[in-house]
């Protein structure tokens, strides 16, 4: 009989004759092996008794799968299964994830074979899967079923026919669920949360587009989360059309990212991850939860995860003012300001780029062909190399980054050519934030190549480096793809003209990471404030515009992300320096603690006109509110509070106008919060009385 045992802390892995199990303390899941491809039978909550999954073979199953197979493709995976291994080993993802319980299920089968992987973390209700496939030589791939053909008044009967990732064949009847959009390509969008609900139905069927679906049994109130860890639809590879798909009160994660063509030219792929969580209650406790699962793939790291920086590309010289002289007068007021990290963008290197301001760059794609010497360092503007520069950046305690362009031309097949490149810039120069820009993806080999390259770095390092991986453009992971190794650069905005318009308003940033913080933690987020005194001629007659606003809430909106100074810091006026001076050198006290927090939005949607914030939860007692007062003209806001119903709070003014003591929290969790003015804040740390 085929059995195996492995076991690392609670989290565990049983192959026992037909069934795998694999849970810990808090989760079980479970497959029966025995048909050609493994089909579902349990999901199980252990603390709360509850069983997920139905033992019926349902009615409303798909039609292209007589089973509920656990995972199944119609051009590569079918019931011909020749062999079936486990192997399991603790890991931890080159040193960023929580160390976790890898289980490796391989499955041979006549034309591929499929290493069926699984993570499990210590405690955590979490689980996460991916299917890598190889295909064999001799391999003759089926073509993809073809959709049925359905006349247009039963169009709404459509159904996914060539394959899945997972299945979640759901027990309870009475089932509501939630799914929630991302939006990247930021250069060109800026509503970048969308949210759609609903109630299961049986003779529904759903294409959902969108990384999460919340689902709640209404009865039990217990609840489970599904993460299709891959990019937006904006960057969908191949056919892909949707992330998830509903049949009845079946859940089906869709959208492998190849097809197989794609699997004839690489030989191996691995599909985007699919995740399932499990909760009991409340939204604030299926939040929690998804917290818990960023806090476990990306362990929160101070060096990492708190840092102000600086960046030049916001005043929009490009890179026409970049010199040793520049630089160097660039880093003596940023020693002022309280910067952290100085990165210096495109035009450091020896290439030229589309955005420079010297002609016939190259973008994206044929650097090393565009030039040999693309990535050795720009001797034309630095004829002493970087040397000075970062002796000066290291004398005043500023660390340094870079800007980088990964080749993408053939799938990134210089992946390990840019890999060199990063490590040997880390090591001769002692850069440790790597500024990824001009990715396009064309196919999910180059998506793997990219990844390979930058878990190829962390080795080389010693997990020294970390990637600001930028969103604002081109076909990319979106925010719940292989993004897991550093943070993310998200928006471009400027005071001066951007195409025909300056984009920078301070409420618009506030809105994006106010929007996004509730699905993603804001220690990943770059949040930029600018040199509002800039371009003022452009915003005449706004009472929006980033002058009304004033540094100091400029600045103050970013504090609960990770402050990104989106300008030359030579350009800014005596004030403004002071202004930073005082409020970084304080805010850094906390800065820390506050992203190590669980941070939500509080207050109302940002609009510009309204009262609005943040909360970072650090224990069940204590905690950050940063209270936001936009254009507003009323004294006095009740804001809704997470988890301190019933509770009296003690509160610290760390920074703003904020003169409260003590407030009292009601029954649904509201409290009175008051501040004078417009475009005023105030940061408190709180703890219970």
């Amino acid at each position: 009989m085929n059995t195996y045992e492995n076991r690392f802390e609670d989290c565990y892995v049983l192959l026992d004759g037909s069934e795998l199990k694999i849970g810990n303390h808090s989760l079980e899941r479970v497959w029966d092996i025995s048909n050609g491809i493994p089909t579902v039978v349990s999901l199980k909550n252990k603390a709360a008794n509850k069983e997920w999954f139905t033992t019926d073979e349902t009615h409303d199953w798909l039609a292209a799968a007589n089973r509920k197979y656990a995972f199944f493709h119609s051009s590569f995976i079918r019931e011909d299964k020749v062999s079936l291994t486990v192997e399991a080993a603790p890991d931890d993802d080159f040193g960023v994830a929580k160390k976790h319980l890898r289980v490796q299920v391989s499955i041979g089968y006549k034309n591929c074979t499929v290493q069926w992987t699984h993570l499990i973390y210590p405690v955590s209700p979490i689980i996460r899967s991916f299917i890598r496939v190889t295909v064999k030589e001799d391999a003759v791939l089926s073509e993809r079923a073809a959709a049925e053909e359905l006349p247009a008044d039963k169009k709404h009967f459509r159904e996914i026919s060539d394959g899945y990732q997972d299945s979640y064949p759901l027990e309870p009847k009475h089932c509501g669920w939630k799914s929630v959009r991302f939006v990247d390509v930021t250069d060109d969008f800026d509503n970048l949360v969308h949210t759609e609900h609903g109630l299961f139905h049986r003779r529904e069927r759903r294409f959902v587009k969108g990384n999460l679906i919340f689902v709640q049994d209404h009865l039990s109130k217990e609840g489970l989360t599904l993460i299709k860890e891959g990019p937006t639809p904006l960057g969908y590879l191949r056919d892909t059309d949707s992330d998830f798909f509903i049949k009845g009160i079946n859940v089906f994660t869709t959208g492998w990212g190849f097809d197989r063509n794609d699997l004839m030219k690489h030989k191996t792929l691995t599909t985007y991850g699919s995740t399932v969580m499990l909760w009991s209650g409340s939204e604030e406790n299926a939040l929690s939860v998804l917290n818990e699962y960023h806090n476990a793939i990306h362990i929160f790291n101070p060096e990492k995860d708190a840092f102000i920086m600086s960046n030049t590309w916001g005043d929009q010289s490009s890179d026409g003012r970049l010199s040793e002289a520049f630089l160097l007068a660039e880093l003596e007021v940023a020693k002022q300001t309280g910067i952290t990290f100085y990165q210096i963008d495109d035009g450091w290197q020896n290439g030229t780029t589309a955005n420079s301001v010297l002609p016939g760059g190259a973008w994206g794609m044929g650097y090393y062909k565009h030039n040999p010497d693309f990535w050795k360092v720009n001797d034309r503007r630095f004829p002493n190399g970087l040397e000075p520069i970062i002796a000066s950046a290291k004398e005043k305690g500023i660390k340094m980054g870079l800007w980088f362009s990964p080749d993408s031309i053939n799938d990134f097949e210089n992946w390990e050519k840019d890999s060199r490149v990063l490590i040997d810039l880390h090591h001769k120069y002692d850069i440790a934030a790597f500024k990824m820009d001009g990715i396009e993806f064309t196919s999910k080999a180059g998506e793997e190549n990219l990844t390979r390259l930058l878990q190829t770095v962390l080795e080389g390092t010693d997990g020294k480096v970390f990637f600001n991986m930028d969103v604002t453009a081109g076909i990319r992971s979106g925010y719940y793809g292989q993004l897991q190794y550093g943070s993310l650069f998200l928006e471009n905005r400027f005071t001066g003209k951007f195409g025909e318009w300056p984009n920078y308003f301070p409420h618009c940033t506030l809105r994006n990471i106010w929007m996004l913080s509730r699905y993603y933690p804001s220690c990943r987020l770059q949040a930029e404030f600018l040199n509002v005194h800039r371009n003022i001629e452009l915003y005449q007659g706004d009472p929006l515009a980033p002058s009304a606003c004033g540094m100091e809430y400029a600045f103050a909106i970013t504090m609960f992300a990770n402050p990104l100074a989106w300008m030359e810091q030579t350009g800014l006026d005596e004030a403004s320096i002071v202004i930073l001076g005082r409020m970084i050198l304080r805010y850094r006290e906390v800065q820390s603690d506050i992203l190590a927090g669980h941070v939500l939005p509080i207050g109302d949607e940002p609009n510009g006109t309204v009262w609005t914030g943040f909360q970072s939860i650090r224990s069940e007692n204590t905690g950050y509110l940063l209270v936001i007062k936009e254009y507003n003209t009323d004294r006095e806001q009740k804001y809704q509070l997470w988890n301190l119903r019933d509770k009296t709070l003690q509160l610290e003014s760390i920074l703003g106008s904020g003169k409260q003591e003590q407030i009292n929290v009601d029954h649904e969790g509201f409290a009175a919060f008051q501040l004078d003015g417009q475009f005023k804040y105030a940061l408190y740390k709180y703890s219970l009385v």
